[in-house]
């Protein structure tokens, strides 16, 4: 049976942060994978509260300098001693209990020590999102207004003392002060060489004469002169935008379960959370369907109760209509993810695909469809959605369809959606 160590120590006052950080990069693997073992059982709103991890000893192995024990003699001091002298043999502690198993042993097979302690929920995030994004994103510029940021441009003589630059205008004068100094400088060094030499009464009083003028000229010198003064310099130039919309459309028809509304809201939920946590720029459109479409709110989104009939192609009409009202595709990233339990009616399916395939999928820059529950046969209902999205991922880079039967499929598929190119 594997023993559990609990650390619920605090960083005093920021002290250990550093450590703290070199663990977890250490134990990255470990964390991620626990993470992704007890996903489900979690919550994933973000609430701000600590996440409990639990990784096995192995992941917290470190090295370790010992004695060898062939390498000769030691003297060992033991503390405490009252029974034993030099050269007697020291007998292994009985068993019993609180000793061990004993000569029974355990029935739980061969364990590992478990080590547990508490992320915060940034870092929590952190490691969930690491090595996801939303793919293709790129910049688009608004071509109708012209979008300009400030941007550091070297240097300028003239300006807002708030923009005084201390570091180069002290440069200026140490430099200005070292070029004025050193002709005065080395004239009075071989000036007073001279008058070492000099034996002469009026040339000394000349010389002396000179050397205190040449003395005055340097010390004139200021430290810090206007024209020493160097301020930061800006110029706008133009910025493209790169900014981004989700479309996140749920079946919300009588044929979806309580089960499939779960798997549906799980996965927009960690969706929900990768957007608004990993990038600034995204915006969220949420749309309802049943045999009509709306566009609701976050809250109405994932809490309202209302149902119907199936018409998935509603959900898209609707999408084309706020695409063209407000997210025009010059100038947006358009995201689309779909979740349903595959149920359509029949006459349907054309109408969606074609759809799809002339306003949606040539605007979009990636497509995920998520068919929640397990697979079962649409026969008398024109056939099974996926099967129709299947043949779309044939044909577009840009679509991707999946099968989420538990919630244990969840975060996997998540990742296989939104992973980095390259990456595991």
């Amino acid at each position: 049976m594997g023993n559990t160590i609990i650390d619920r120590r605090k960083n005093p006052g920021g002290k250990s942060s550093s450590n703290r950080q070199k663990f977890i990069k250490r134990t990255k693997d470990e964390i991620r994978k626990s993470i992704h073992d007890t996903l489900s059982k979690r919550s994933i709103k973000g609430s701000g509260d600590d996440q409990d991890v639990v990784i096995t000893r192995k992941g917290i192995d470190e090295p370790q300098f010992n004695h060898n024990p062939n390498s000769g003699s030691r003297d060992i001091v033991l503390p405490g001693n009252e029974d034993f002298v030099v050269d007697d043999l020291l007998q292994k502690p009985p068993g019993g209990e609180g000793q061990g198993v004993g000569p029974k042993g355990s029935n739980e097979g061969i364990g590992e020590d478990e080590f547990a302690f508490a992320l915060s929920n940034d870092e929590f995030i952190n490691i969930l999102f690491e090595d996801l994004e939303l793919p293709h994103m790129i910049s688009k510029e608004n071509k109708a207004v012209e979008r300009y940021e400030l941007s550091r441009s070297g240097y300028t003589n003239d300006g807002n003392p708030a923009q005084l630059n201390l570091e180069q205008s002290m440069v200026n004068a140490i430099g200005r002060k070292i070029a004025l100094r050193t002709p005065k400088l080395k004239k009075i060094k071989k000036l007073e060489a001279e008058l070492e030499t000099c034996k002469d009464k009026e040339r000394r009083v000349e010389i002396e004469e000179e050397i205190r003028k040449l003395r005055i000229r340097a010390n004139a010198v200021a430290f810090v002169d206007p024209v020493d003064l160097r301020y930061n310099n800006f110029s706008k130039k133009p910025s493209p935008i790169s900014q981004a919309v989700v479309f996140f459309v749920m079946d919300v028809s009588a044929s979806m379960s309580e089960q499939h509304k779960d798997l549906a809201k799980r996965f927009f939920m960690l969706l929900n959370l990768f957007v608004s946590r990993k990038y600034k720029k995204v915006e969220c459109v949420f749309i309802r369907h049943h045999i009509e479409a709306r566009e609701c709110t976050e809250e109405e989104f994932f809490n309202d109760r209302e149902n119907g009939g199936t018409v998935v192609s509603s959900a898209f009409v609707k999408a084309k209509e706020i695409m063209k009202d407000r997210y025009p595709t010059n100038e947006w990233n358009i995201y689309f993810a779909q979740a349903s339990d595959g149920d359509n009616w029949g006459h349907d399916n054309e109408v969606l695909k074609d759809i799809l395939q002339k306003d949606i999928l040539p605007e979009t820059q990636y497509f995920s469809y998520i068919q929640v529950g397990k697979a079962r046969s649409y026969a008398h209902m024109g056939g099974n959605l996926i099967g129709e999205y299947k043949e779309l991922e044939d044909k577009y880079d840009n679509v991707i369809s999946k099968q989420i039967e538990n919630t244990e499929d969840i975060y996997p598929v998540f990742r296989e959606i939104f992973k980095v190119k390259g990456t595991k």
